[in-house]
């Protein structure tokens, strides 16, 4: 019963074969040969005597004797990164003129912190008080020594009467509720005066007023 139960016929063995060839023929097809590509210490010759350049082979594969051959070398310019030297001020420095160059020069200062510097002045539209600083994640308390706030940029003001609640919404200290409340106020009672009205609303704590108002024009 054992050789029964096992047992092929002539066209059910054919029909293996036939299926075996198959997958054979579809494994290669979906998985080619690839030659092994070489190490990468192939590729690079040797350092020359130009600064930031370095020499590379490079290397194509002849797909029918599967060899690699070389078929050029060629230089390549490197761009090097180079900081300005920390020095400590002898004044302290106006937070709001300072481009990226002038804050990475400052001790503690490195390019990631000063982008994150710029881009919330950016936001806010430019600093009211050095404290500010303390509201970007990761600063340290020690780098306001080296900043003052000068009256030579005027601060970039939120118009309240006319900005969308998707423009008030930008700025970092207006919530959603708040930006709404502003715009809901001014549907259905016009225009909004000055901050008295916004103390007014309970979406406004007398401390998120105190921070805001240098930020708001109410024309």
């Amino acid at each position: 019963m054992s050789k029964d139960h096992f047992y092929f016929s002539r066209n059910d063995r054919i029909v293996a074969l036939v299926l075996l060839s198959v997958i054979i023929i579809l494994n290669i097809i979906s998985n080619p040969w690839n030659p092994p590509v070489p190490d990468e210490s192939v590729y690079t010759d040797s350092l020359v005597q130009v600064p930031d350049t370095f020499r590379r082979t490079v290397y194509i594969r002849d797909t029918v004797r599967r060899k690699w051959y070389v078929w050029d070398t060629v230089t390549v310019q490197v761009k090097s990164v180079r900081y300005a030297a920390k020095s400590r001020p002898l004044e302290p420095l106006d937070l709001n003129t300072l481009d990226s160059t002038g804050l990475v020069q400052l001790p503690g200062i490195g390019p990631a912190t000063a982008i994150k510097i710029i881009r919330y002045r950016e936001r806010l539209g430019g600093y009211t008080q050095i404290s500010q600083l303390t509201e970007i994640e990761g600063l340290p308390d020690s780098l306001m020594k080296w900043f003052i706030i000068t009256d030579t940029v005027p601060i970039r003001k939120v118009p309240v009467n006319k900005a969308t609640l998707t423009e008030l919404r930008r700025h970092p200290y207006l919530d959603f509720y708040q930006a709404r409340a502003i715009v809901e106020f001014r549907n259905e009672k016009g225009m909004i005066k000055g901050p008295g009205q916004l103390s007014f609303m309970e979406e406004f704590s007398a401390q998120d007023l105190d921070r805001l108002i240098p930020y708001l024009d109410f024309r």
